[in-house]
C-alpha cells in the first residue's frame, strides 16, 4: 500500500507539473489567436505555480502576451513589463533556444512602443517624462544588442539627439551632454539645435577647444541658421580674442556692403566691444583702441542710416554714441572742484558735452518720429530702446532749457508706462 501510495503521488504531481506547462501552451495559443486576456489569465497562473514560475519559457511567453498589450494600447508601462519578462527569461536559461526565434520582433517593438512614448512626451513638453521613455528605449536596445539574438537595433541618430534635446529641457544637463555629444559625434544632421545646445554646455564646462568645434560644425551643417555666427562672435568676444571678432565682422560686412541689417549689426556689436561692461552690467575699463573701434562703429551707424534713413533703431543707436561719449565728458567736468569749473579745461569739457549733445539730438528726434509711427505695433524690444530715447531726449531739453520740449517727452514717456 506504501508504494500504491508513493506511486499515486509522483502521479498527481506529475499532472500538475504537465497542467502548468499545459498553461503556458494554452497562453501562447491564445496569444497567437489574439485573445489577449485568456492569454494573460493563462500565464498569471502558470507564473504563480512553484513548478513553472521558474521557467524561462514561462517568462518568455509572458513577455510576448505583455508585448502584444502594449503595442496594441500604446502603452510603454506594460511594454516595459514585457521587457522586465524577457530579461527574466534569460536570466533563468541564457541559452534558451526559443529565444532567438521568439523574442527578437517583439522586443523591437517593446523599443518602439517606449520611443514613441517619449517622443508623445517631448511634443506635449513634458521633459521629465519624455527623457525617462526615452532612456528606456537605450536600455531595451542595449538589452537587445548584447543577447545575440540574431540581429541588432540600430543606433538612432535621431533618438540620441532628442533623449539629450529632453534632458537639456528638464535641466539634466549631464544627461543633455552625453546625449548631444554622442549625437553629434554621429554627425547628426537633423536639428541646428543639437550644436546650439552642445556649444552652450561646452561653454559651462570653459571648455573653449570643443565650444568653438561645435560652432564650426552647426555652422558648417547649417551656414544659413544665423545663430552660429552669434554664437561664433560670442566666443570671441567672451574668451578675449578681439582681434578675431574684429576680422569676422568687417569681412562679414565686407561681404554685404549695401546689407542694411549687416552694417548696423556690424555698427552694434564694435560700439558694444568698444564699450564693455562687467557682468553686473557696469562699465568696465575702455579698450586700449577705443577711439579707433568708435570711430568703425560711427561710421557703419551713418552707412546704415544712408541706407535706409527712417531706421529707428540705427538713428537711436548713433545718437547713444554721441549721448554715451557726452556723458563721460559731463562726468569728468563735474569730477573738478570749485577752483577748476572756470578752467580752460572746463570748458574745453563743457565744449565737447555741449558739441556731443547736438550731434545726438537730430538722431535721437529721428528715432523718437519713426518709433512714434508705430507705438501701437513696438515689441518689447522696440519699446525699451523707445523710452531710452525718449530719457535721453528729455535730458538733452533740459540742459538747452527747452521745458516745452521737456513737458512733451514727458507726456510720451507716461503712455508708455
Amino acid at each position: 500500500m506504501k508504494k500504491l501510495l508513493v506511486s499515486l503521488l509522483f502521479c498527481t504531481t506529475g499532472v500538475s507539473v504537465m497542467a502548468q506547462r499545459a498553461k503556458v501552451s494554452s497562453a501562447d495559443e491564445n496569444l497567437k489567436k489574439q485573445d489577449l486576456e485568456k492569454a494573460k489569465a493563462d500565464i498569471d497562473a502558470a507564473l504563480q505555480h512553484d513548478k513553472t514560475k521558474n521557467d524561462g519559457r514561462t517568462w518568455l511567453v509572458d513577455g510576448k502576451i505583455l508585448e502584444a498589450m502594449g503595442t496594441k494600447q500604446k502603452s510603454a508601462a506594460l511594454a516595459m513589463e514585457a521587457y522586465a519578462a524577457f530579461k527574466k527569461a534569460l536570466e533563468l536559461d541564457p541559452k534558451m533556444k526559443e529565444a532567438v526565434l521568439e523574442m527578437p520582433q517583439p522586443l523591437f517593438n517593446v523599443y518602439a512602443t517606449v520611443a514613441n512614448a517619449g517622443y508623445g512626451y517631448l511634443n506635449e513638453q513634458k521633459w521629465d517624462s519624455s527623457l525617462v521613455n526615452f532612456k528606456h528605449a537605450f536600455e531595451v536596445a542595449d538589452f537587445y544588442n548584447t543577447k545575440e539574438l540574431g540581429g541588432n537595433i540600430p543606433t538612432d541618430t535621431a533618438l540620441t539627439f532628442y533623449v539629450g534635446y529632453a534632458a537639456s529641457q528638464a535641466g539634466k544637463k549631464d544627461d543633455a551632454f552625453t546625449y548631444m555629444k554622442k549625437a553629434a559625434d554621429l554627425q547628426f544632421k537633423g536639428e541646428p539645435a543639437l550644436y546650439v545646445i552642445l556649444g552652450q554646455l561646452y561653454e559651462e564646462k570653459g571648455d573653449q577647444a570643443n565650444w568653438l568645434k561645435t560652432i564650426e560644425q552647426g555652422k558648417a551643417l547649417f551656414p544659413k541658421d544665423k545663430r552660429f555666427s552669434d554664437m561664433e562672435m560670442a566666443f570671441y568676444s567672451k574668451t578675449g580674442k578681439t582681434n578675431e571678432l574684429l576680422s569676422m565682422l568687417e569681412k562679414k560686412m565686407q561681404e554685404n556692403p549695401n546689407d542694411q541689417a549687416a552694417l548696423l549689426d556690424y555698427a552694434i556689436r564694435v560700439d558694444n566691444l568698444a564699450n564693455p561692461r562687467d557682468d553686473k552690467g557696469n562699465d568696465a575699463p575702455k579698450p586700449a583702441n577705443y577711439e579707433e573701434m568708435i570711430g568703425k562703429a560711427e561710421g557703419a551707424y551713418k552707412k546704415a542710416i544712408e541706407l535706409n534713413p527712417a531706421d529707428a533703431t540705427a538713428n537711436f543707436q548713433l545718437g547713444a554714441l554721441y549721448f554715451n561719449r557726452a556723458v563721460v565728458f559731463n562726468k569728468q567736468l563735474n569730477e573738478l572742484d570749485s577752483k577748476q569749473q572756470t578752467s580752460a579745461k572746463a570748458k574745453e569739457l563743457q565744449g565737447k558735452v555741449e558739441g556731443l549733445m547736438n550731434q545726438a539730438l537730430p538722431f535721437f528726434e529721428k528715432a523718437d518720429a519713426s518709433f512714434t509711427a508705430k507705438a501701437s505695433s513696438l515689441d518689447q524690444g522696440d519699446r525699451q530702446t523707445y523710452e531710452s530715447c525718449l530719457y535721453a531726449l528729455q535730458k538733452i531739453y533740459a540742459i538747452k532749457n527747452n521745458n516745452a520740449k521737456v513737458e512733451e517727452v514727458k507726456k510720451k514717456l507716461d503712455s508708455l508706462k
